[in-house]
């Protein structure tokens, strides 16, 4: 098979990839995928069936949701699926033993809230429910993609795509995207530790990663780190962990079809969203 890759600029956006046989009036089959971060997006168009990615962007303005413009074409077609993963910045995780589909509105009072935010519930994992927050902004740039049951909150997914291969408890997992950080420890099949954090410069990075290996009791001489998300071997902030950690690696969990010269650490989220259904309490 041959590969088309398509670098392209467009506003601020990037075609990572672009299938030269993609039609986007095309769309039965496929899914699309949305990663928002902050104040942009990227996304990746998927055949269902193959899982195989044919179209890649990223670092696209959250408004080309509101009103698409560079991504017409892509954004305003019915498509097979449609999932959402969203960051959030105030969250709480009830264990299911003692969570009460009743006590929401109790819930909402260990996050903090403004006025016209949205509280959302999803199954975190096979133990836990995560009630987390979405911002009325956030809200109106998702809903006119998505209904509620296919918004997923950025820790599931990470989690999903973690447990697709079975995780190494000496492995301590660390998602990067602009100056966030989630970080993830499974441990004998169960969510050991989740939690997200802002950083802003390399040394805040290794100081969140030194104080969870340090709750944990991790020993960094002998955890591995692995990292996925927008990260790369030239990254400052990478070469910064590198030089002070002896084990830090790229994830290579792949989930989905990815064209040639791709690193599956690049879609980890995106490809999360694929083992997340679309039936999930909100």
């Amino acid at each position: 098979m041959c590969y088309f890759f398509y670098f392209c600029y467009m506003s601020n956006g990037l075609y990572n990839y672009y299938d030269p046989e993609f039609n986007p009036q095309i769309t039965k089959g496929n899914q699309l995928l949305i990663d928002i971060n902050d104040n942009y997006f990227s996304f990746v168009i998927l055949q269902t069936e193959s899982k195989r990615v044919l179209v890649w962007g990223e670092n696209y303005a959250q408004s080309e949701l509101d009103n698409p413009d560079t991504l017409k074409q892509i954004l305003t077609v019915k498509y097979e699926d449609v999932k959402v993963v969203v960051p959030s910045d105030s969250f709480t995780i009830i264990p299911k033993a003692l969570y009460n589909e009743h006590d929401v509105d109790a819930y909402r009072k260990l996050l903090t809230l403004g006025p016209t935010d949205t509280v959302l519930v999803n199954g975190l994992d096979a133990s836990n429910y995560v009630i987390f927050k979405v911002t009325e902004a956030l809200m109106k740039s998702v809903g006119n993609h998505v209904n509620l049951n296919s918004i997923f909150f950025a820790g599931k997914v990470l989690i999903a795509a973690l447990n697709y291969l079975k995780p190494d408890a000496f492995n301590l997992y660390a998602h990067i995207q602009g100056n966030k950080l989630q970080l993830v420890y499974l441990k004998d099949d169960l969510l050991r530790f989740y939690n997200s954090y802002a950083f802003s410069n390399p040394d805040e990075l290794m100081y969140y990663i030194v104080l969870v290996a340090n709750e944990l009791d991790l020993n960094l001489d002998e955890t591995s780190l692995i990292l996925s998300g927008e990260v790369s071997i030239s990254d400052k902030k990478i070469q910064r962990l590198s030089d002070l950690l002896p084990k830090v690696y790229l994830n290579q969990t792949q989930i989905v079809a990815l064209p040639l010269g791709f690193l599956p650490h690049q879609v980890l989220l995106l490809s999360g969203l694929t083992l997340c259904e679309s039936l999930v309490e909100n």
